[in-house]
């Protein structure tokens, strides 16, 4: 087996047994394949990396039409699968009448474009940041509410170091997937947003979300600033807000600086990424987005 592939492998899945399985993908009895690719299912989305890897040498499945059917249709179920409990977890939010929860719904859309996407280790990466906020907070000599948002704009830009995706890289699909995101510290306004709002809720500020046109900040309504998570935390005001939004062409309305739901995050995360798979030719990541995008603007016209 490749050196990449071992290393890219779940430490409960056996090398082995792994590479059998992929000499199989070619056998000519249907039963055979079905079987290998329920196996494969098996595994959990924590295969996915070694299966998008061996996609790439052509002694796994590389130059068979059979074995790479297989290990995508493999790949695809678990992404199906989990817009299927996106999908789920919106229809109870509109049944019950309460809002989607942020942190499970992005952590899902983070699995359906790696479905090894691990929702505990992140929200480890959040706790701890949290508290590394009351850490700096505790130091401060600014015991106030701005004393509490000052440290969370150092924990999150200044001690880890998240910041603007590239022009070059803006529209790439892994800028909306907070898998990536937490990992290379880099986004667009919307998912560095989302994680700024859950990391400052666990030391105990309460921010949420302002979809203006064409770029997406924070909200702080007690002290009543404006946060832009995609220029290091800058605070703007109201009217700093109204002149961006005139400014990229948009006649301003309040309304477009009032407090927008989870699910409207959500909704305008999965229409990002359709766009972004859309300008990289990934048609069927596009189908399906498109698919549950729809669900959603369903459950919120219902809601209204």
């Amino acid at each position: 087996m490749n050196a990449e592939l071992e290393i890219l492998l779940p430490s409960t899945v056996s090398k082995s047994e792994f590479d059998a399985l992929l000499h199989l993908l070619d056998d000519p009895d249907s039963t055979v394949t079905a079987s290998v690719r329920s196996k494969l299912e098996s595994y959990g989305g924590g295969v996915v990396p070694a299966l998008r890897k061996a996609l790439e040498h052509e002694e796994c499945v590389a130059q068979s039409t059979q074995s790479r059917e297989i290990v995508l249709a493999v790949i695809h179920d678990f992404q199906t699968q989990t817009l299927e409990r996106l999908i789920s977890m919106v229809n109870d939010a509109s049944d019950s009448g309460a809002d989607i929860d942020l942190e499970k719904a992005i952590t899902v859309i983070s699995k359906f474009g790696y479905p090894e996407t691990d929702a505990e280790a992140i929200k480890e990466r959040l706790d701890a940041m949290a508290l590394r906020i009351h850490a700096l907070f505790v130091k401060s000599q600014n015991p106030s509410e701005l004393g509490l948002l000052l440290a969370v704009n150092q924990a999150f830009f200044e001690e880890e170091g998240f910041c603007a995706a590239a022009d070059g890289l803006y529209h790439h699909p892994d800028n909306s997937y907070i898998h990536v995101v937490l990992n290379s510290k880099t986004g667009i306004p919307i998912s560095l947003s989302a994680l700024y709002i859950l990391v400052a809720e666990r030391a105990g500020v309460n921010l949420y979300g302002i979809g203006m046109p064409a770029h997406f900040v924070v909200y702080h309504p007690e002290l009543d600033v404006f946060i832009d998570t995609f220029n290091n935390g800058a605070f703007l005001t109201h009217n700093d807000c109204k002149k961006f939004i005139q400014g990229a062409g948009f006649v301003f309305d309040p309304s477009m600086l009032e407090k927008v739901t989870n699910l409207a995050i959500i909704l305008r995360v999965i229409r990002n990424l359709i766009f972004a798979h859309t300008k990289r030719n990934e048609h069927w990541e596009v189908s399906v987005l498109e698919e549950i995008s729809h669900t959603i603007i369903e459950a919120m016209n219902q809601e209204r």
